[in-house]
């Protein structure tokens, strides 16, 4: 009976090893990884809501989809503008593959609701594009998001800033009137 549960355990080890789901620890601050996010302003990125960020996946030709589970917060001093680190799942690579992917600053709280408001307003920001490190995943553990550095800013994009400029103009001359 010993024998039977012992090799029950191992199949099940080997199966979870095999088939996982391949996963990074994203986080913008830690061995060589080193990218903060700046608001509009210059200044660092807000340590609570409205500022977060999440990870986005290349699926191919440079098209980049958010990857749900991989909204976070930005931490607290002295990290100010470096993300809350969070295990994150890839969709469709397994442990020991790699993936590309990039950083998304975004106004908002950490929710994909917030993601997509931000987004449908350009509120947003990008780090350069890298190559994970062979993913972790089952009995494997994830590696750090190495590689990313660089700063990004979360800013309106520019039919936003224009349309501002405009309404500001109109008052301008509708008050010379």
């Amino acid at each position: 009976m010993k024998k039977l549960v012992i090799a029950a355990i191992a199949l099940m080890v080997s199966i979870a090893a095999t088939y996982a789901q391949g996963q990074v620890l994203f986080n913008t601050k830690v061995g060589t990884a080193n990218s903060k996010a700046f608001l509009p302003d210059g200044t660092t990125a807000a340590t609570t809501p409205p500022a977060a960020a999440g990870l986005q996946l290349d699926n191919g030709a440079g098209v980049f989809s958010l990857i749900p589970g991989s909204l976070t917060t930005f931490r607290a001093a002295p990290a100010v503008g470096y993300v809350t680190p969070v295990t994150v799942t890839i969709p469709g690579h397994d442990a020991g593959q790699t993936a590309r992917v990039r950083v998304v600053g975004f106004m908002g709280g950490a929710t994909q609701a917030d993601y997509d408001a931000a987004l449908a307003k350009g509120f947003v920001g990008f780090s350069a594009a890298i190559t994970t490190p062979p993913l972790g995943g089952g009995l494997a553990t994830p590696p750090n998001l190495e590689g990313l550095t660089g700063t990004f800013t979360i800013t309106p994009e520019p039919s936003t800033i224009a349309f501002g400029l405009l309404g500001a103009a109109a008052l301008l001359i509708r008050r010379r009137k």
